[in-house]
């Protein structure tokens, strides 16, 4: 009877056809695995996105007792539907001055803050818009009752704040007007200044005033509706430079809200003494495609 070899001790036996399959089909498994997992949702490049706004402009921006409300408090909240499943982090608290330092130094993915659309603005940041127009005006207290005119702000001495294109409006009201300009930190300075006797006007855009009027008419404060001075302007969602994909994403869906029954009802809600002071208030204050599309995603505005 012929020689065997012994059989090789378990431990170092070759693995059977059996063996080698269970393995492939393990390999084939895991790989199916990891290429069905799909990557997280991003916008921006960041897969969580940081909103800066304000938090003392009544009817627009406005915070208490960590409730928001206003204008953009809405706009942000359909932005936050329109890119769901991205999350979104609380909004952060953003001063007129420092809306461009907010988003050039990426403290903010986003400011939704009332943000005029300036050619200079376009050259450092992009935007989205605008979701409003609107004209710079004046709000006046009790002792103001005579105003009805421009002419009539003679003398006066006329607040507005650091950071804002009113206060560029309002540098030659001091010739044309004959008024005092007053330069303060922000809008609740002035509003103090105002409400002290301290100022007799505020001057800013009539939307945010009129979110004043109505959250003071208590204490008699009112917009002079024939009072205006200084070119149109144009609310817009400031976004970081460098994402034209995503700018335009955002592009589409704000054309879309802008001209539908939701955005009616937004303004109306949120600035009332606005709509009730104008019947008119649609055609001087709604954006057209066109406005949208000369100001969005651009390094300056189209002609």
């Amino acid at each position: 009877m012929p020689a065997t070899s012994p059989k090789p001790p378990p431990s170092l036996r070759q693995p059977g056809r059996i063996g080698r399959s269970a393995a492939v089909l393990a390999l084939l498994l895991s790989l199916a695995s990891c290429s069905s997992e799909e990557p997280e949702p991003e916008f921006l490049g960041m897969p969580r996105i940081t909103v800066a706004t304000h938090n003392d402009l009544p009817g627009m921006s406005y915070s208490e007792n960590y409730d928001r409300s206003g204008l953009d408090f809405l706009v942000f909240q359909h932005v936050k539907e329109e890119l769901h499943p991205v999350p979104f982090t609380d909004p952060l608290d953003v001063a007129s001055g420092g809306r461009v330092t907010q988003l050039r130094e990426e403290r903010a993915d986003m400011v939704i803050a009332s943000f005029s659309i300036t050619a200079e603005r376009m050259k450092l940041i992009d935007f989205v818009g605008p979701y409003l127009k609107t004209r710079q005006g004046f709000l006046v207290g009790p002792d103001s009752a005579h105003v009805q005119h421009l002419s009539d702000l003679s003398g006066m001495r006329i607040c507005t704040w650091e950071g804002t294109t009113s206060k560029e409006a309002l540098d030659d009201i001091e010739n044309t007007v004959h008024a005092e300009p007053v330069v303060l930190t922000d809008a609740s300075d002035c509003i103090e200044q105002l409400l002290a006797h301290e100022v007799q006007a505020v001057s800013t855009d009539q939307t945010i005033l009129y979110g004043f009027a109505r959250h003071y008419e208590d204490d008699g404060l009112r917009v002079v509706p024939d009072a205006t001075i200084g070119t149109p302007q144009h609310y817009g969602i400031g976004l970081p430079k460098g994402h034209r994909k995503d700018c335009r994403k955002l592009k589409d869906w704000l054309k879309e809200y802008v001209g539908t029954s939701t955005w009616t009802r937004d303004v109306e809600t949120s600035l009332p003494a606005l709509t009730a002071a104008d019947t008119g208030w649609i055609s001087k204050h709604k954006p057209s495609e066109a406005e949208i599309e000369a100001r969005t995603c651009r390094d300056g505005i189209s002609p």
